[in-house]
């Protein structure tokens, strides 16, 4: 009985420390590749970003996707609002080889081309890496906030529902 009590035991243990690892073993430090593309629906002009390296970018382990990416493409949108003024949409590729985004670059850039779009280039744009910190975790409640009830009884101005 007692062999029974200590295995089950350390098997509690043993997965209460393999979920707190889990987060971080989630997310892996890898530096990566990337450009950006501002374009204005109101504006036929379409600005590309050079390619630089962004280091110790945090990448899902398996899926391959960037942590926070959408925050990139915000850097790049509020770096456009502040010098020009204007709202601009903003895309930001990435990848961690140069060659294959090297690719995409000049495919994207082709496409903007042939329909006619003013290309222009920004040199002076870096992105700042952003990293996975367990701080950036949301404890989520374990019951969704319950509606408010509708009170009892008739309705102002109304006939009680008939």
């Amino acid at each position: 009985m007692n062999r029974i009590i200590v295995v089950f035991l350390m098997l509690v243990a043993v997965c209460t420390s393999v979920c707190a690892q889990r987060n971080k073993q989630y997310f892996a430090p890898k530096d990566m590749y990337m450009f950006g593309v501002c374009f204005s629906a109101i504006d036929s002009t379409v600005y590309f970003t050079d390619i630089k390296q962004v280091p110790n970018t945090s990448v899902e382990r398996g899926s391959g996707f960037l942590y926070s990416r959408n925050n990139y493409s915000y850097q790049l949108q509020q770096y456009f609002k502040s010098t020009s003024g204007s709202n601009y949409t903003a895309v930001t590729c990435y990848n961690q080889k140069r060659t294959k985004l090297e690719k995409k670059y000049a495919k994207m850039r082709q496409k903007y081309q042939k329909k006619h779009f003013v290309v222009n280039y920004v040199h002076d744009f870096a992105y700042n890496p952003i990293t996975y910190s367990e701080m950036d975790e949301v404890d989520l409640p374990a019951e969704e906030a319950k509606k408010p009830e509708s009170p009892k009884g008739p309705r102002p101005g109304g006939n009680g529902g008939r």
